[in-house]
């Protein structure tokens, strides 16, 4: 059944040429809204009535809303059952992420509509309204310039389409540019030269009153007999949400408003059992309650997972970001200091042992001690080593024996020295997983002669290991000296390939940069699951040609991600080529 008005009764009109006093309507099929005031005039509660008014008249098959707040005096309707969702000003991603939404409903109900009206057609999809509170801080501020283009395409197209826009603003600097898509304009208290501007005639005085003001008609009122201009600014009163306490009318006050709200669209558990699709926001950290109340199922799995960790929520769907630990085999974590690299680590780290009990976990550190904590927290949980410092290290050389026909009487002989972190990981690795280069070994001990570096004793056979946590945080495997790559070129690529069947996982907990290229190809290319804490159109301008992120279109990245607050990052599994933001679960001891 085609709509052909939505009529809202805000308030009434005095009309001196015609002495009558007629209703104030708009009809949201019909005009854009802009409300103009100084603070406290009126301009936020005709907003909350409008939201009231829709409520009553209209159910979640016909209407939803959309708050953008930057006034912050509209949180109080982010529960109500038509509201869609509300979003402040608090963190970009939301504002980004309500033009993308709109965009979507634009290009849905254009597809829809196929090249007709919304008035006109016989089954029009879902009505939008988009209320902005506070147009001026969102013009004003520089990081939202690149959505002005975006409100303004909704401005001009969405009405025809089923997509409504109110804004509110105390001044007109800046939105003179829009006005031309907003045939309904209401002015509360301002300058009078304002009125001018707004109407494009003179209009009078209002002073301080609060909820009086200027409008232009567009609805024709009823009844009305004697004939006047529409476009002229009349004086308006408009209505108040609720009744005043301890008044009699007709009006609901909020308490009975809220229990028919109820009554309407079903209420339990604290919720609304009918309503509008919700797009939920985040709070400021994300704790472990949060994301358990938050989280969305998501879709149903093909593969099973055979460690599967979840550290957060993206930002669209709110549904888990989980990696598959038991899979995933080399993870790499790049990202600004203090911006929660470590908290991601630790949730890796307690998500993989609440599912495993034989358990490894090996730290390389650097001289910035940034694991120590957490070695010494998870040393009680699991099989833990640590390398940090310098420390002495030993190795063996066999007896020399027989050599080029003559006999060579060096004995077997133990050479000691004092090692770096990374020399007694390589000794490490060498004495329980994997054989490592002698020529390598050799040169860590001061062994130069390649004879003595062939006496170096290896193990015929390794023994069994439990499942492996490797933590590198050491800047020295990024150095290109032969010694630091030999880590990433040969040692990492050789246990990657057998990770699987012996169990092996590599966590680089801040990857930096790699600047020999061979080097850095092997990372990238061994790599397969990674954690972004940081802008990532800002990091993939600055570094990402040397990271896994290289191919990625800068610009694009600008237009889909907004900046990241405290708390945020990205996950991008590389196989499925998925990117998602996500919002990080702030760890706690004794989760």
């Amino acid at each position: 059944m085609s709509r052909m008005k939505i009529l809202c009764t805000l308030g009434k009109f005095d009309i001196p040429i015609i002495q009558m006093q007629p209703p104030f309507i708009v009809d949201l099929l019909d005009s854009n809204i802009a409300v103009f005031g100084s603070a406290m005039s009126g301009k936020t509660f005709l907003i909350k009535t409008l939201i009231n008014i829709l409520h009553k008249k209209h159910n979640e098959g016909q209407e939803r809303i959309f708050l953008l707040d930057f006034g912050g005096a509209l949180a109080e309707y982010k529960e109500f059952p038509l509201v869609s969702a509300y979003f402040d000003n608090s963190n970009e991603e939301y504002v980004k992420r309500v033009f993308r939404i709109m965009e979507n409903i634009l290009k849905e109900n254009i597809e829809k509509l196929n090249g007709r009206n919304y008035r006109d057609a016989e089954q029009p999809p879902l009505h939008t309204t988009f209320i902005i509170d506070n147009l001026n801080a969102f013009l004003d501020e520089p990081r939202y310039s690149a959505y002005q283009e975006k409100l303004g395409k909704l401005c001009r197209d969405g009405l025809s389409k089923g997509i409504t826009i109110l804004v509110t603003a105390a001044e007109t600097k800046g939105v003179n540019p829009f006005l031309g898509s907003f045939k309904q304009k209401i002015a509360f208290e301002m300058p009078q030269d304002k009125y001018a501007e707004i109407f494009s005639g003179k209009a009078g005085m209002i002073g301080n009153n609060p909820g009086h003001g200027f409008a232009n008609v567009t609805v024709q009122p009823e009844g009305i007999t004697g004939t006047f201009r529409m476009n002229l600014p009349y004086e308006v009163q408009c209505l108040l949400p609720y009744k005043p306490a301890k008044t009699g009318g007709g009006a609901d006050s909020e308490e009975e408003f809220l229990s028919k709200l109820r009554q309407k669209f079903g209420f339990a558990d604290g919720k609304y059992t009918r309503c509008a699709k919700k797009y939920r926001t985040f709070p400021k950290e994300l704790t472990a309650g949060e994301y358990e109340k938050l989280k969305q199922n998501p879709e149903e799995e093909k593969e099973e997972r055979k460690i599967p960790v979840s550290v957060g929520l993206d930002y669209v769907n709110f549904c888990p970001i989980t990696v598959d630990l038991g899979q995933s085999h080399v993870i790499a974590i790049y990202g600004k200091r203090d911006f929660g690299k470590t908290n991601l680590l630790s949730l890796l780290l307690e998500g993989l042992l609440r599912q495993k009990t034989d358990l490894r976990l090996v730290f390389l550190d650097d001289g910035r001690k940034q694991l120590e904590g957490l070695h010494r927290r998870l040393s009680g949980k699991a099989e833990s080593e640590y390398f940090n410092g310098y420390q002495e290290g030993s190795i063996k050389l066999g007896a020399a024996g027989s050599r080029n026909g003559t006999s060579d009487p060096r004995p077997e002989v133990t050479i000691t020295r004092k090692l770096s972190p990374l020399q007694r990981f390589y000794l490490y690795l060498n004495e329980n997983y994997l054989q490592v280069s002698k020529k390598v070994m050799g040169g860590i001990f001061g062994i130069t002669l390649e004879s003595d570096c062939n006496r170096i004793q290896g193990r015929k056979e390794y023994p069994d290991t439990p499942f492996t946590v490797f933590i590198i945080q050491s800047k020295l495997v990024y150095l290109n000296t032969m010694e630091n790559r030999y880590f990433i070129e040969k040692i990492l690529p050789q246990m990657a390939a057998v990770a699987e069947d012996r169990g092996y996982l590599f966590l680089f907990s801040d990857v930096q940069k790699i600047n020999e290229p061979d080097t850095n190809a092997v990372f990238n290319n061994t790599v397969s699951t990674v954690f972004l804490l940081d802008n990532i159109a800002e990091f993939a301008g600055e570094r990402g040609q040397r990271t896994v992120f290289g191919n990625m279109d800068v610009k694009a990245l600008k237009e889909d991600y907004a900046r990241c607050e405290k708390g945020d990052g990205y996950f991008y599994d590389i196989e499925a080529d998925t990117l998602l933001k996500a919002k990080f679960i702030k760890y706690e001891k004794g989760e």
